[in-house]
């Protein structure tokens, strides 16, 4: 799922590149696997009327899919029936609790299915989250005031020194956010587009569970304009105590235009960084841009401040320096540039922000040291192992983990001043079809 400003996350501040970029891969055989899930596996504080978002990774048989959600401690009733509805494509279902699902219980589920061709659900089919005592919200954040946004983004590539291209899998996005105020909880957060379609809201895992997001790519840009065209998006936080509706206005292109895309300057440069040094990254005078604009950058988890803060990117910026000693040698770094034109209003209790902004992604690259390498991958049952080649005196961390879409990485190893390259066995397979494995340098 892509969401965007202004929490940060796939274009503002997504962490995309793999920490060393070279990664072992060893799996069983190809079968749908679940991807992601909404609420995440083991979630807590999940409002009574969420809806539950299953994401596969290829079409499915619909007509062979089932998922079972359980209370089990219920012993009257212990299943909890859904409204299931599938995307177009079939690789997302969404269940929706008929009625709600009971506050402050440990709610099971389980999936099962195949693809067309009749291959089953293979990985991680079962999980767990837990609801609220009837109110949600209130993360780890320190927000003072609620925040609502609406936006609409484009998304670009650049891999010369030319102009950047469109991306072709996901060209233009949009977003709709309400972030709540640390203080705040809500039962629900609905959004009416211009069009009249509403909208649920899903709220983001701990500890950023004060954040609700409704985040949709499109292919097609006729489709998308007519979708989440200009004018009046309205929010309604749903509440125990208290009701709250706030509407952010999204003006035409003629008053608030779509960004062209950011092209770096320095692209030649940026393939061979060293990173013992400065490294300044330039990019295009943005036609138009003001001190009233703002720009975004990442390389890695480098990044440019939020809007506000010191050192913040206006509309006029053209450079943005890393620092010496900030990234590793031999590694390439997913990398973004991007400029938002955008209006917004602040009164003592909540902010609106409406804005429209284009990216251009691209891959910095640094140079020195010896490149990682994961050569050498054997399945000797019930082991798994290969070898990493390395430099000499660094130390280095092998992590793994089950699926690319959804966890955390879990450290398998890290060892100090390995001579060259060392060998890795993982007895992680015998219990797992499928493990992705990488290594980096540092702890």
């Amino acid at each position: 799922m892509k969401s965007h400003f202004p929490n940060r996350s796939k274009h503002m501040r997504s962490w995309l590149a793999v920490a060393c970029s070279l990664m072992c891969v060893w799996h069983a055989e190809a079968q749908p696997t679940i991807v992601s899930t909404v609420p995440a596996d083991g979630a807590t504080g999940v409002a009574t009327n969420s809806t539950v978002i299953f994401t596969f990774s290829e079409a499915m048989d619909t007509t062979a899919a089932s998922v079972l959600f359980l209370d089990p401690f219920n012993q009257l009733n212990p299943i909890l029936p859904t409204a299931l509805a599938w995307s177009a494509g079939n690789t997302v279902l969404t269940c929706t609790p008929l009625p709600s699902f009971p506050a402050n219980k440990t709610i099971y589920w389980s999936v099962d299915g195949q693809n067309p061709g009749g291959e089953p659900l293979e990985g991680n089919t079962f999980g767990s989250f837990t609801t609220s005592t009837g109110g949600v919200g209130g993360g780890s954040g320190t927000n003072a005031i609620t925040t609502f946004s609406v936006g609409k983004i484009h998304h670009y590539n650049q891999a010369s020194t030319g102009a950047p291209t469109l991306d072709p899998g996901t060209p233009y996005g949009f977003s709709g956010v309400t972030t709540l105020s640390s203080n705040r909880t809500a039962t629900q957060i609905l959004l009416t587009l211009p069009t009249s379609a509403v909208s649920n809201l899903i709220q983001l895992p701990p500890p950023q569970s004060e954040i609700y997001l409704l985040s949709v790519n499109n292919l097609n840009l006729s489709n998308y304009d007519a979708t989440f065209p200009a004018g009046n998006y309205s929010f309604q936080v749903q509440a125990a105590a208290s009701n709250q509706t706030v509407v952010v206005s999204l003006p035409t292109t003629n008053s608030l235009a779509q960004p062209g895309a950011p092209h770096v300057t320095n692209y030649l440069a940026a393939q061979t960084v060293n990173p013992g040094q400065p490294f300044v990254l330039g990019w295009d005078a943005f036609p138009g841009g003001t001190a009233t604009d703002y720009i975004d950058v990442a390389v890695g988890t480098n990044a440019s401040p939020n809007p506000g803060l010191p050192g913040a990117l206006n509309g006029t910026a053209r450079t943005f320096t890393i620092p010496a000693n900030t990234l590793q040698a031999g590694t390439s770094y997913s990398s973004r540039v991007g400029f938002f034109h955008f209006v917004g209003a602040t009164n003592s209790s909540y902010a609106t922000a409406a804005y429209r902004a284009t990216y251009t992604e691209f891959f910095l690259v640094t140079v020195g040291g010896s490149p990682l390498a994961l050569t050498n991958a054997i399945f000797s049952s019930p082991n798994f192992s290969f070898n990493v080649l390395c430099a000499t005196g660094q130390i280095v961390t092998v992590e793994s983990r089950t699926n690319l879409a959804t966890g955390v990485w879990q450290t398998l190893l890290t060892t100090n001043n390995p001579p060259n390259g060392f060998h890795v066995i993982a007895p992680q397979a015998a219990t797992n079809r499928a493990l992705f494995f990488r290594a980096r340098y540092g702890s």
